[in-house]
């Protein structure tokens, strides 16, 4: 039995977005059912649901955080990438003047949240080329807010030294991991952040509705528990925080969306080489394909910066509508996507990907309508 066959949306399909949602494996598939049919055929009271909600949360916590080489206690659950960003930014004490610094090529995800405090606490945002980053930063700078892998062209930023830049002038620095956990070796408390929101939709091939958020012990003082329900205290008492990054959990979650995530996870370290055997077939696939379609007359790859991920940013020549371009592709059943606002095509490329299907995209993109 193959990676391919225990990923059943593959079949019929050149599955090539995974950076929006990833092929769930049948594993969390089973994960999901059997927690669905206990709700429903259960009463969903009394203490024995309770405690068994409670050892999801526990098993989640920990299969997202060994996601990003992270003990459990250091990871809040939450409900996306976006949510954990928000927690972040709504968490951080804000003042007028203050400065956050991102880049020109931000998901919504980050600039939705900075342009709310731009807004109520007159925080200055300053969006600049990922090049310029660093001479960005300034001694009024409170927080550079980024992706790790641009999810416009794949681009990996040295995540190190934007933390030296930025704790150089007492700065945090927010990574926005969604186009990296699961997909490259990620390593949140080394890698120099103070904050890493990631995805379990995308990379970690789980439901949506999950994700994590990997705070730094250091900030538990100073990152003010935004979002306060039930799950942030401490045996349910008002003001008693956790201790730990629990005190950041995004509230009640389904039991099916927890089981569903941690199954997704164990089942990508359960295969042959675990984690790191599926990082290092992504990057070599990445890297195969991304040769084949530089390759491709009229397409031109954006070969920017440090592109170890698994995305892939392109244009074709003499394409005006790159949305039309994408639905057309769809209808062939080669499913990539547009990132609007911008240029560029996006293609995901997984440790499932065979040279088959990249052979495929190539030749279709400038095919003759």
């Amino acid at each position: 039995m193959t990676i391919r066959d225990e990923l059943p949306s593959l079949e019929g399909v050149t599955y090539l977005n995974a950076g929006t949602n990833g092929p769930m494996p049948r594993a969390a598939e089973q994960a999901i059912r059997e927690e669905l049919e206990l709700a429903v055929r259960r009463p969903r009271i009394g203490m024995a649901v309770f405690e068994h909600m409670m050892e999801l949360r526990v098993r989640a916590r920990a299969a997202l955080a060994r996601s990003v080489n992270a003990p459990p206690e250091q990871v809040a659950v939450t409900s996306s990438t976006s949510n954990g960003v928000g927690i972040v930014i709504a968490g951080t004490d804000w003042n007028p003047g203050d400065e956050v610094v991102t880049t020109t090529e931000e998901h919504p995800g980050i600039l939705s949240p900075l342009d709310g405090i731009s807004s109520r606490y007159g925080v200055e945002v300053k969006e600049v080329p990922a090049d310029e980053l660093e001479d960005a930063i300034s001694e009024r700078t409170r927080m550079v807010a980024v992706s790790h892998v641009l999810w416009t062209t794949g681009r990996r930023l040295d995540a190190a030294r934007l933390a030296a830049a930025a704790h150089q002038v007492g700065a945090s620095l927010l990574l926005d991991g969604a186009q990296s956990a699961g997909a490259i070796e990620v390593d949140a408390p080394a890698s120099g952040a103070d904050f890493y929101a990631f995805s379990g939709q995308k990379w970690l091939l789980g439901p949506q509705g999950t994700g994590g958020l990997w705070v730094s012990p250091d900030w538990y003082d100073r990152l003010w528990t935004a979002q306060s329900t039930f799950w942030n205290l401490t045996g349910g008492t008002i003001g008693a925080y956790k201790e730990d990054a629990g005190r950041y959990d995004g509230g009640t979650f389904d039991t099916t969306v927890l089981a569903g995530i941690a199954a997704a996870i164990e089942w990508v370290e359960s295969l042959e080489g675990g984690r790191p055997r599926w990082v290092e077939l992504t990057a070599a696939n990445a890297a195969r394909a991304r040769e084949r379609l530089a390759a491709q007359p009229g397409a031109v790859v954006a070969n920017q910066g440090d592109v170890g991920g698994p995305l892939i940013g392109l244009t074709v020549d003499g394409v005006d509508d790159a949305a039309a371009l994408v639905g057309r592709l769809a209808e062939q059943g080669i499913l990539i996507r547009y990132i609007p606002g911008t240029p560029y095509l996006r293609v995901s490329v997984g440790a499932w990907t065979t040279d088959e299907e990249v052979e495929r995209l190539a030749v279709a993109l400038t095919a003759p309508e």
